[in-house]
């Protein structure tokens, strides 16, 4: 079953309350003789005609006021995979539209990726545009003050809770401009193998559990997890999404972090989150297989039903739909939150785009930030969702939702996901640290220290060693 969603359900999704003023006038100007039904159906028509020819009128004047970019070639430097077709349906409607040619600079996934994005920007060999990470972890992996601010016409169509969030802003400044979807984290499940074995969608962590027990006896994997070179930047789905999980219970635990008031290893169920995926592995309900496999194995063992579950977030479903042999076989694949403690924590995190910045250092950067702009606004963005279900971080966009963008919607409108306060800092041995403790190398309360390391090598470098001490 399909059904439709405007990207103005974001609002209640993340925290804000709409209000719309409903206008009531007395009098309308027909005659008695005419039918009530009649006059509000002339008035619908006089009101779409007057709206279309608005509609017509902005279209011409953006045509009008498109960039030209003089045939120019623009660099942009991303992982390879965010090369999807819809993504690739903006770029040609850009292209066109501005005069200008794009060239990729595509880099493997994974830490040695992200080690040649640095590499490149230390060297002064910047692209034109970095498609990457967002506002937060552009600013402080690399540097805040490497990348130009953001504005523009373009701003108009995005509601304040994204244009301000981390993933955009950092220190009041906009920097990275949202590019597609609204992610949310959590369960990727196999609607058939749940309901082959009578499993409810768990509640509870307990509920979990004995579902996974179940699918065990069945010798079906309960959960798959990817663990190998360059895909272990999986193993943060679980960690990332308890991080709201501990806010949620334990209201300023984030605020509280930020100060350095309290440490990582405080953070008692994020302690508890790893402990559980320990237990999660030493109890047979993980793969054993699962330092050796990738993110592409994962899609294919929840697609076959080998696998009943997968931890991930909503950008797998671009992925599904490359793989499934069928929209049957799409549409089995559902999606809820990963399960907490108690049934009321249990809702899923949800996060702004990332998307485009731009290097200051550019020798492009002002026609680089014009094409930023025009790659996404609400024009380019509806060649994006006519090759691609999600949830817009762009308003004015209508989308066909099923499978797990419509389980994501229900989600939302169900107040089932909730975004995360910023965190100063991020912790780059996450990945890492999560696959050494599932391999017995590292215990949970080792991971937690390393972040805690984290953060003294991040306020060191920030020229804070001694911050919220």
């Amino acid at each position: 079953m399909k059904k439709k969603v405007v990207s103005i359900l974001l609002c209640a999704a993340m925290g804000m309350t709409a209000l719309a003023g409903c206008g009531n006038s007395s009098g309308s100007g027909a005659s008695a003789s005419e039918p009530a039904a009649a006059v509000q159906e002339d008035s619908r028509e006089s009101k779409e005609e007057s709206t279309q020819a608005g509609e017509s009128q902005e279209s011409a004047a953006a045509e009008n006021t498109a960039v030209d970019g003089g045939g120019e070639t623009l660099n942009v430097m991303c992982h390879s995979s965010w090369r999807t077709d819809e993504a690739n349906a903006v770029f040609d409607y850009v292209a066109e539209k501005c005069n200008v040619k794009f060239e990729f600079e595509e880099v493997p996934e994974g830490g040695s990726g992200n080690e040649l994005i640095f590499a490149k920007m230390q060297s002064g060999e910047v692209p034109d545009i970095l498609w990457w990470q967002g506002a937060k972890t552009s600013a402080t992996e690399i540097g805040e003050d490497l990348f130009m601010e953001l504005s523009g016409d373009w701003t108009k169509d995005y509601n304040a809770n994204i244009l301000e969030s981390p993933n955009q802003t950092y220190n009041g400044r906009l920097i990275c401009a949202p590019f597609g979807d609204v992610t949310v984290f959590g369960m990727c499940y196999n609607k058939q193998v749940f309901a082959d074995n009578n499993i409810q969608i768990p509640q509870t962590w307990d509920e979990f559990l004995a579902a996974c027990e179940t699918l065990k006896a069945a010798g079906v994997t309960p959960m798959y997890i990817s663990g190998t070179t360059d895909n272990e930047w999986t193993l943060q789905i679980i960690p990332i999404d308890a991080r709201l999980k501990q806010e949620s219970m334990e209201p300023g635990s984030i605020e509280a972090l930020n100060s350095h008031k309290k440490l990582w290893a405080d953070m008692e169920y994020m302690q508890v989150t790893f402990e559980r995926m320990k237990e999660m592995k030493d109890k047979g309900y993980i793969q054993d297989t699962f330092l050796s496999d990738s993110y592409a194995d994962a899609q294919e063992a929840l697609l076959t039903g080998t696998a009943a579950m997968y931890p991930q977030a909503t950008w797998i479903y671009a992925e599904l739909t490359k793989l499934a042999e069928s929209e049957e076989e799409l549409d089995n694949i559902g999606f809820f939150p990963i399960p907490a403690t108690n049934a009321a924590d249990s809702i899923a995190y949800t996060e702004t785009p990332t998307g485009f910045v731009i290097p200051v250092s550019g020798k492009k950067a002002d026609l680089a930030a014009q094409i930023v702009g025009e790659l996404v606004s609400k024009e380019a963005m509806t060649e994006y969702y006519k090759l691609h279900q999600g949830i817009p971080a762009v308003n004015g966009v209508e989308v066909e939702l099923s499978s797990i963008p419509a389980d994501v919607s229900a989600l939302m409108e169900a107040g089932k996901t909730n975004t995360l306060p910023n965190t100063l800092y991020s912790t780059p041995s996450m990945a890492s640290d999560v696959q050494a403790m599932l391999a017995g190398d590292k215990t949970p309360k080792d991971v937690l220290a390393g972040y805690d390391t984290d953060w003294d090598t991040y306020a060191k470098e920030a020229g804070n060693p001694d911050w919220g001490y």
